[in-house]
């Protein structure tokens, strides 16, 4: 796993919930309370000769209940924000295009705005409210074709009252996205730290129990079946007697440099003590994740440390096995790390499963 592949997972793990929650509150709210009102106000002009109207109230009403019932059902799917931001669309027009009762529509048509804006995401949302605005200025400039008649002076404080109300309710949700962004960069930044091995820059052990582990067990089919291989650096407290701990710590990074080399980008190789990584293949088999453990081995130790005068071998033993679902996940990790004391038992350097 390259730093690239780390950071996206770092990043969906910190998904800002704040924000996701606001927008589902919102949709939540906006839609019972406002579709309780649109539904209100269609029973009220029932009988007023508006049959227009009454649809139009009617069928928004309806619409909106269908899609915040569909967005409880699947909470994580965003089409229901966009529908939302149509119907504000088409009720705020249908508002205009009728003129509610007694040509009053069109103090309904801010709160509509203001859905748009906040339940939609922002860029999106600039074309939501674009587009709304400009459909009712070119009905308010064009009243032969509606059926409401706006004198001049109400068009143009309309336009004008609108246009300022847009500008503030897009200049404060673009302070507060932009604020919203500084803050998950320094979360981020602190969760890359904590999450990540200084020396080796690999992702470290509360990366995998946080981050890694979590994420799997979220979406079992995208990573089991999952195979587990726990690698140790043979005699490695030898090199550290022999050169020095700096020493040590340049074949740390030589041997992660071949082991980032010999996996897949879908791989995780992570440091999980001293000489002690953990490498883990999503969706592969234990067979499959054998030759991998192999390869690694073979490189490692084709290519010796080498800085300077010193030559020095390095071999690596490995423990591999497979966790088919996610309710045996840490009884293979269990197993894939007595099977790295076989290896080291049977004379080191070698691949046990």
């Amino acid at each position: 796993m390259d730093y690239s592949s780390l950071g996206k997972l770092l990043r969906s793990a910190q998904q800002d919930e704040a924000e996701a929650k606001r927008r589902r509150l919102t949709l939540y709210f906006i839609s019972y309370v406002g579709g309780t009102i649109m539904a209100f106000m269609a029973w009220l002009n029932v009988g007023n000769n508006t049959p227009l109207l009454v649809g139009t109230l009617t069928a928004s009403a309806a619409v909106v209940y269908i899609n915040v019932l569909l967005s409880h059902i699947f909470p994580r799917v965003d089409v229901f924000y966009y529908v939302g931001g149509l119907v504000a669309m088409f009720t705020v027009n249908g508002l205009v295009y009728t003129g509610g009762l007694n040509n009053t529509g069109l103090y309904f048509v801010f709160p509509l705005l203001f859905l748009q804006i906040i339940v939609v995401r922002f860029r999106p949302a600039l074309i939501y409210v674009s587009v709304t605005l400009a459909i009712t200025t070119f009905m308010l400039y064009n009243q032969e074709n509606i059926i409401a008649q706006y004198s001049d002076e109400h068009v143009s404080r309309f336009l004008i009252s609108t246009l300022c109300f847009v500008c503030v309710a897009f200049i404060g949700e673009n302070f507060w996205h932009q604020s919203r962004k500084e803050m998950l960069k320094e979360n981020f930044e602190r969760m890359r730290q904590a999450n990540t091995d200084p020396l080796t820059k690999l992702p470290n052990r509360r990366f995998l129990e946080a981050v890694f582990f979590e994420k799997a067990m979220q979406d079992p089919a995208t990573y089991f079946p999952l195979s587990a291989v726990v690698v140790d650096i043979d005699h490695f407290k030898k090199i550290n007697d022999s050169y020095g701990h700096d020493v040590g710590d340049q074949v740390l990074i030589h041997v992660t440099s071949l082991m980032k080399e010999a996996v897949r980008s879908s791989d995780v190789v992570a440091r999980t003590g001293g000489e002690e990584f953990l490498v883990l293949f999503p969706h592969a088999t234990l067979t499959q994740a054998v030759k991998l453990a192999e390869t690694m081995r073979r490189l490692i130790e084709e290519r010796p440390f080498v800085a300077g005068d010193i030559n020095h071998p390095i071999t690596a033993s490995f423990g591999v096995a497979t966790a088919l679902t996610d309710t045996n996940l840490h009884a293979s990790l269990k197993q894939a790390d007595d099977n790295l004391y076989k290896a080291k038992n049977a004379g080191r350097n070698r691949v046990m499963e």
